[in-house]
């Protein structure tokens, strides 16, 4: 969607019904100007700034917002201009930035996954805490409409009690993904297992793992996995396999990679003792015993039409409603860190040889 356009489709402030939030974006790449536009476009939200070590796309990005560039990090914290952060940054840097961010009393909206680590994740829901502002990861395809319309499905008992997950994800991805062609600020950090913390676990599957977690409210009990670097110019692993048993006792699967040539496998199937669900890009398709949203039991139901949504505003809109209303955002802090521990694990298993329990978030961040 051209910059011109965006103040046409956006809502309002005053149609939103709330206050706006003034949001300044860190890092001026192709998922940072995403995220600004998207954050425009939520009609909760506007642009207080942007900042960028590359400073010709910072400056850029900001006159496409009408905008202030800042030249630095500090300078855009210390502005009273600005009351939250959007971190569209490489993945090791989530943390001090949030935590420099959170000390100033700044919110903090991060980009997936929330961090490399398990610690750096316990340190950034820390501070965020202890500074009393609001901390949510983008997992936001969790607010496409088939994804709701799937958890609907389930809530009405289409599936009964779960038994089984099985993630399918394989692509393509270039050379270019690796070393930042695809960026206006090209960097090679996805490459690196120390500056991406993994490869297609990260990038891709944590996505899927965040969705199927809201829509069966199951979670990782215990884990184990193999993955492997066999055709990418990368540290980070672009095949990858997982086994799980959930906290129900329901057994999942998940098949992964980037590698892969010719047509796309994406698909995700959930079943259960009456039914299962089908998710791929197309839709959805499900079969239950009982007679479930109108449908008749018995039968292959297939939805295909779905009404457009962008998810990224709505991850923001639900975000500054959160904030302005004092209240937990729907996608908080806990969801960030339970995500990473079901990939991080996957690499601990690999490492030791054996399956792994996946550690619990109140085990780690007592809750008052």
């Amino acid at each position: 969607m051209p910059w011109k356009e965006i103040d046409e489709t956006a809502q309002s402030f005053e149609e939103a019904g709330v206050e706006p939030l003034a949001i300044a974006v860190v890092g001026a790449g192709a998922i940072g100007q995403y995220d600004a536009r998207e954050a425009i476009k939520s009609g909760v939200a506007r642009i207080a700034g942007v900042f960028d070590v590359n400073h010709h796309a910072a400056r850029e990005l900001a006159r496409s917002l009408s905008a202030r560039f800042y030249p630095s990090y500090h300078e855009l914290l210390d502005s009273r201009q600005t009351e939250a952060v959007l971190l569209a940054v490489p993945h090791h840097l989530h943390k001090s930035m949030a935590i420099e961010a959170a000390n100033r009393g700044k919110h903090v909206l991060v980009e997936k996954p929330m961090a490399t680590t398990l610690g750096d994740a316990d340190e950034m829901i820390a501070s965020c805490k202890r500074n009393h502002v609001d901390l949510t990861v983008n997992f936001s395809l969790r607010y496409l409409p088939r994804n709701r319309k799937a958890k609907e499905l389930i809530a009405e008992g289409a599936l009964g009690d779960i038994t089984g997950v099985q993630i399918i994800a394989h692509a393509y991805r270039e050379r270019g993904y690796w070393i930042g062609g695809r960026s206006h600020s090209p960097d090679d950090w996805r490459a690196s297992r120390e500056k991406s913390g993994a490869g297609v676990l990260f990038m891709n599957v944590c996505h899927v793992l965040d969705y199927v977690y809201c829509l069966t409210g199951l979670k990782a009990a215990r884990v184990y996995g193999e993955y492997a670097t066999l055709a990418s110019p990368a540290e980070v692993e672009d095949i990858a396999s997982a086994t799980c048993r959930f906290n129900n006792g329901a057994i999942g699967t998940m098949s992964a990679s980037t590698i892969m040539r010719g047509p796309d496998q994406i698909e995700e199937r959930i079943w259960g003792t009456h039914g299962t669900l089908v998710l791929c890009p197309d839709g959805l398709s499900f079969y239950s015993t009982r007679p479930i949203d109108g449908k008749r039991p018995g039968r292959v139901h297939t939805i295909s039409k779905f009404s457009q949504l962008s998810c990224t505003a709505e991850w923001v809109k639900h975000f500054v409603h959160a904030v302005r209303e004092g209240r937990e955002p729907e996608i908080s802090a806990k969801e960030g860190w339970e995500n990473l521990a079901f990939i991080a694990t996957i690499g601990q298993a690999l490492e030791k040889g054996e399956s792994l329990a996946v550690p619990r978030f109140t085990d780690r961040h007592e809750e008052n």
